[in-house]
Parts: C-alpha cells; sequence; structure tokens
C-alpha cells in the first residue's frame, strides 16, 4: 500500500472503506447516519488532490482557512498543500461519501494523458494551502457512481477491483477534461434547451428499460418527437457516446452483475439482455472487460 499523506480520526462511518487502487490512488467511501454530533478534524501532511462527490446530505467545513461545501449533484475538486480541515455534523445527517486521492505525480501523469505535451501541472491550479473548484454532475458521471454504489455495496474481498479502477479513472479523466477546456468547442457545437435536455433523460429511462429489445433510432426519436438526426447529435453529446453504444455498454454491464452476483451462465445473461449469438455476446463482453464472461462464470 502507498502511503497516503492524510492524518484524520478513523470511525465506522469516516471512512467506512478505504482503498489503495495503485501507488498514488486511493479512494475512501464514507457512508452511514450520525447518531450524535460530530465535530471532525484532519489535514494533509503533503500535496495532494482530491476528487469528491457527495450523494447525499450537503456537508459543509472549512479547509486551510476556506469555506467548503459539498453538495450532492457536483463533483468538487481540491488541490492540497499542507492543510488542516474542520467539519460539524448535526445528529441525524446522512453520509455517503466518496473521495478520490491522488498523488501529484499521477496526477501530471494524467494531464500529459489527457492533454498530450502541456505545462500544465498539479501546481499550475494549487494556489496557497487549499484551491477548490465545483462541476455540476453530468448524466454520465451519474452512471459511473451508480456503479461505484453498487461495487461497494460488496466486501472489499469481493469488489472487483479492476472494475473499480477503470470507473475512477473516467471520473478523472471527464474532471480534467474540464479543468482544461477540452469540451469547451464541443459545448459550443452544440446548444441543449431545457426540453432537449429533458427529452434526453427520457431517451436514457426508455433505454434502461428496453435493453432486452431496445428501440430502434427512429422509433426512439418519434416517442421523443425528435428529429432523429438531433437525437444522435444531442444523445452522443450528452452522454459522451452514441445509442448504439450506450445500449452496448448497458447490456454488457448488467450481463457482468447478472453473472457476478445472480450467478447466471453464459446463455442465460446474453439472452437475458437481448445477444441470440453468445459467441458474439462473449466476444463483446471480452472486449470491454478483458475477461470471457465463462472465466467470471467459473470464479
Amino acid at each position: 500500500m502507498s502511503y497516503l499523506p492524510l492524518t484524520f480520526e478513523a470511525s465506522d462511518i469516516f471512512p467506512r472503506k478505504c482503498i489503495t487502487l495503485r501507488p498514488g490512488i486511493h479512494i475512501m467511501m464514507s457512508s452511514g447516519i450520525l447518531e450524535n454530533s460530530l465535530e471532525r478534524k484532519n489535514a494533509a501532511t503533503a500535496s495532494i488532490f482530491e476528487l469528491s462527490y457527495n450523494r447525499r446530505d450537503a456537508l459543509h467545513g472549512e479547509v486551510g482557512h476556506k469555506t467548503v461545501e459539498l453538495k450532492p449533484g457536483y463533483a468538487s475538486l481540491g488541490f492540497l498543500n499542507q492543510a488542516c480541515g474542520h467539519s460539524e455534523y448535526d445528529s441525524g445527517v446522512k453520509i455517503h461519501l466518496y473521495s478520490i486521492w491522488v498523488s501529484p505525480t499521477v496526477f501530471n501523469d494524467f494531464c500529459r494523458a489527457v492533454v498530450g505535451n502541456s505545462c500544465a501541472d498539479f501546481y499550475t491550479f494549487q494556489q496557497g494551502a487549499y484551491y477548490n473548484c465545483n462541476f455540476k454532475t453530468s448524466p454520465r458521471e451519474e452512471s459511473i457512481l451508480y456503479k461505484m454504489d453498487d461495487c461497494f455495496n460488496h466486501d472489499t474481498r469481493e469488489m472487483n477491483l479492476l472494475f473499480l479502477e477503470s470507473q475512477i479513472l473516467e471520473l478523472m479523466s471527464l474532471n480534467l477534461e474540464r479543468l482544461f477546456g477540452k469540451n469547451d468547442m464541443e459545448h459550443a457545437e452544440v446548444s441543449l434547451s431545457r426540453s432537449d435536455i429533458d427529452s434526453l433523460i427520457l431517451a436514457h429511462e426508455i433505454l434502461l428499460s428496453r435493453l432486452q429489445n431496445p428501440p430502434s433510432l427512429l422509433e426512439l426519436s418519434r416517442l421523443l418527437q425528435m428529429n432523429d438526426c438531433k437525437l444522435k447529435r444531442t444523445f452522443k453529446h450528452y452522454y459522451g457516446q452514441t445509442v448504439y453504444g450506450f445500449i452496448r455498454n448497458q447490456r454488457l454491464e448488467k450481463a457482468f452483475s447478472l453473472i457476478e452476483n445472480q450467478h447466471l451462465n453464459v446463455s442465460q445473461a446474453a439472452f437475458s439482455v437481448g445477444y441470440t449469438n453468445t459467441g458474439h455476446f462473449s466476444q463483446s463482453f471480452f472486449s470491454k472487460f478483458g475477461v470471457y464472461p465463462s472465466q467470471l462464470a467459473r470464479r
């Protein structure tokens, strides 16, 4: 386990689980309902980056004499030097918080992976003891967080740590693109009204409810009363993948869960999510997860 430069008083809620995914990348999951009022103090003993997602009640605190609010529905990015933190919680507060900790060296590697050769790095954003910025979470992020919720429902020994790491890397990639403004051109090219967003959320719900027999693009566009070309363009912009890609990924992820958690065999899982050719299903499954469904079933 690599060193995590944090000091804090651990409890059965803060954190409930702490996992080192690779050197320089850690995740803490804090969860529970506070029976009594609580005051917590913590500190970073060296520079570190934190990506936080609060899933329940809003949380307030102070880091390096700066007020911090962690609101549900937002990604919170923090760049810490040596800083002390202080938080107070009332009894009855519901906690469900993910804190992803990344060392400056690994953060810089991620920067290069996202934007290529760039002079921007951890210290470009760090200002004083603490710098924080927040971004509204996208449906794509919410989908990842739901998968993480499911992942953390398992005992640590039974968790698919490779899958968890892949989700965290995707969250890092999304937020680094925001930091560097890499998607500005895409946002300028596609303008979404409130009505468009409502239609895309409905499309998401329809596709999830009909994974085994999904509507065609034309049928879906008629259900949404949206031009099919506009649907293709706005769906990819909003969710980061095509309609077909979304269906494929959701089918495979559901199949993974059916095999791992409900112990279905390969044919049962394939047919349950709409695949009629088990050979094609197995190859698609391997391309996404790096393991064949039969290998997963044997575990």
